[in-house]
């Protein structure tokens, strides 16, 4: 089974033209999905039926990407915020939602694993109720968290402790986007980060950073053997979509980044991002 490209509407960088325009080129460049970003729409009203529509005749599969933090200041639900999400995206009809965790951390000082998981899904059960709720009158739906830039979304420990959440009170089709580079921009390990969200990663975003100028940038991957990218590559699940998701030098690129996407390299995952997309 080859594996999935997807391709966000992000690389076409400034000239990014309306979306629902680029589905037709991204499956001519021979891309299996496209992902919608939602802060690249225009103010007023979003043209998502006309997305969906694109994408059913292009044959595209559709991740709905949103800047949203899951869990607010106060480690809340951002319940209101999700609901009007989940409406947009009963009209797009994506596969996968992404969204950021946000201010979501673990629960100390509990006694026992019994109050740790009535704990648990004391937070958790509004967020069950609205996926199932979406699900039943939407269809299938798989909510990824992305390890986003911030140093309270994007760090290991709360991720952690929302995905371990996740799994002892088993939420289904929540999953991780698995983003390579954010991890570095938070001062992780990216290594140690995928032998610990392996078991949960059902999308990945490959970035290479570095740092310039005294701040991090991100580049198109590396060649080199030993490259770290290749070495994330048997950490992090072979049979899940990956996206391209850096800003192409020129149109005439998208098949060729697509072709390396799609070798992935020992026959696992590869990706490509650009400077200034998280």
């Amino acid at each position: 089974m080859m594996n999935a490209v997807f391709v966000p509407t992000s690389v076409f960088g400034n000239a990014c033209v309306a979306q629902q325009h680029l589905a037709e080129p991204i499956r001519a460049g021979g891309a299996d999905g496209i992902e919608i970003r939602r802060e690249l729409f225009l103010p007023g009203a979003l043209p998502l039926a006309e997305c969906r529509e694109a994408n059913l005749r292009s044959g595209l599969r559709c991740v709905y990407s949103v800047p949203m933090e899951l869990w607010n200041q106060e480690g809340k639900l951002n319940e209101e915020l999700l609901l009007h999400i989940l409406e947009e995206a009963a009209v797009l009809k994506p596969e996968m939602l992404k969204v950021s965790l946000g201010c979501y951390a673990g629960i100390p000082g509990l006694a026992s694993e019994e109050e740790l998981i009535l704990a648990e899904q004391g937070r958790l059960i509004q967020l069950e109720r609205l996926l199932r709720k979406y699900r039943e009158i939407s269809g299938p739906l798989t909510l990824l968290i992305e390890n986003d830039q911030t140093f309270y979304g994007g760090k290991a420990d709360n991720l952690k402790a929302f995905f371990q959440a996740v799994k002892r009170c088993g939420l289904d089709g929540v999953k991780m986007t698995f983003d390579t580079g954010n991890w570095i921009y938070c001062e992780e390990d990216p290594l140690a980060a995928a032998a610990i969200f392996a078991p949960f990663v059902a999308y990945i975003h490959f970035k290479h950073v570095v740092r310039s100028g005294g701040m991090w940038i991100t580049l198109p991957l590396p060649e080199e053997e030993d490259a770290l990218w290749r070495k994330l590559l048997g950490r992090l699940p072979g049979n899940v979509p990956r996206a391209i998701e850096f800003a192409l030098p020129g149109a005439e690129c998208l098949e060729r980044y697509i072709g390396m996407l799609r070798g992935g390299g020992s026959g696992n995952n590869f990706a490509v991002a650009g400077k200034g997309i998280a």
